[in-house]
C-alpha cells in the first residue's frame, strides 16, 4: 500500500552551477504532473513531465528546480560592424559641431548593442547529473509514500476488526432484541384478547415482526465487505478507489442494520461503526 503524500529535497552542484531539487506530492483522484523549471530547462518540459510519470500512477506530483551560482561566466563578444558604424556617425557629428575634444573609444563601448553575452548551454555532463539527482529524489519521495502507506495500512486493519467485533455484537444483541419483541408482542395479545390468544394469528404477527427485524442478511453482507477488505489489502495494485467503494458499501450494510433494529444499544454500536468506516474513507482518500 502506498500513500499520495511525500517530499523530498535535495541540493547538489555541477561544474557549471548548483542546484537544487524538490518533489511534493498530494492526494488527487488521478495523476496530476505540474513542474515548474528555471528558464534554460523549459524547452525541456515535457521530457521532466514523462519522467514523473513513468515512476507515479497517482497524485498530485510538482516537481521544482532551481539552478543558482553558476561557475562558468558567460562568453563576450564585441560587434564589430556595429562599432565601425557608430564611430562613423560620432565622428561626423563631431565635426559638425565643431567639438575639439577627441572621440573617446571607450564611449562607444557603452553604447547599446555593442556587447553580447552569448547564451549559456546546459553541458551534457551537468543534464546527466541533474537526472540521476531527479532519479534519487523521486524514489526519496516514493519510500516516504510507502512508509505512510504502511502506517495507513495498520489503522485501516485496526478499523476493520473493531467492526467485526462490533457486528458480533450487534448480531448477539439482535437475538435478544427479537426474543424480548416477541415477549411484549405476546403479553399485548393477551391483554387484548383477554388472555384468549389465537395462535394462527400470534404465529403470523410473530412471522411479521421477525421479517421486520431481521438483519441478518445485512450483517452478512457487511462481513463479506470485510473479508474483500482482507484480501485486497494484499494486492499490490492500485486500492484507492475500490477500497472507497467498499467503504460506502459498509456504510449503507450499517445503515440499514440500525435502522430495522430499532434498538438504542443497536443504534450506539452502529455509530461506532460508522466512526470507523469514515477513518476507511479518508484513508483511502489520500492512498495510490
Amino acid at each position: 500500500m502506498e500513500s499520495m503524500t511525500g517530499y523530498a529535497f535535495l541540493e547538489k552542484s555541477t561544474d557549471q552551477f548548483s542546484y537544487s531539487i524538490e518533489i511534493k506530492s498530494l492526494n488527487a483522484k488521478y495523476l496530476e504532473v505540474y513542474v515548474n523549471l528555471p528558464k534554460i530547462l523549459r524547452n525541456e518540459e515535457n521530457e521532466y513531465i514523462q519522467i514523473i510519470k513513468k515512476r507515479f500512477s497517482r497524485g498530485k506530483i510538482e516537481l521544482s528546480i532551481d539552478i543558482f551560482d553558476w561557475n562558468s561566466t558567460k562568453p563576450v563578444s564585441l560587434n564589430t560592424d556595429l562599432i565601425k558604424k557608430y564611430y562613423r556617425e560620432l565622428e561626423a557629428v563631431h565635426k559638425s559641431l565643431k567639438i575639439k575634444e577627441p572621440l573617446k573609444f571607450e564611449s562607444i563601448l557603452m553604447l547599446e548593442g555593442i556587447t553580447q553575452r552569448e547564451r549559456t548551454n546546459l553541458s551534457d555532463k551537468s543534464k546527466k547529473e541533474m537526472l540521476s539527482a531527479i532519479d534519487v529524489v523521486i524514489s526519496k519521495a516514493i519510500d516516504m509514500r510507502k512508509k505512510e502507506g504502511i502506517s495507513i495500512r495498520k489503522d485501516i486493519v485496526a478499523s476493520l476488526a473493531q467492526i467485526g467485533k462490533d457486528a458480533g455484537k450487534i448480531k448477539t444483541l439482535s437475538k435478544k432484541v427479537l426474543e424480548d419483541k416477541k415477549e411484549n408482542l405476546k403479553n399485548r395479545l393477551k391483554g387484548i384478547t383477554d388472555n384468549n390468544i389465537d395462535n394462527n394469528r400470534l404465529y403470523g404477527e410473530i412471522a411479521l415482526l421477525a421479517d421486520k427485524l431481521d438483519i441478518n442478511e445485512e450483517l452478512v453482507r457487511l462481513n463479506d465487505h470485510l473479508e474483500k477488505f482482507k484480501i485486497m489489502l494484499k494486492e499490490k495494485d492500485q486500492q484507492g478507489r475500490k477500497f472507497d467503494f467498499l467503504s460506502q458499501e459498509l456504510f449503507r450494510e450499517i445503515n440499514t442494520i440500525a435502522s430495522k433494529s430499532n434498538n438504542s444499544d443497536i443504534s450506539q454500536i452502529a455509530v461506532d461503526i460508522k466512526n470507523h468506516i469514515d477513518k476507511i474513507r479518508e484513508h483511502c482518500r489520500n492512498i495510490v
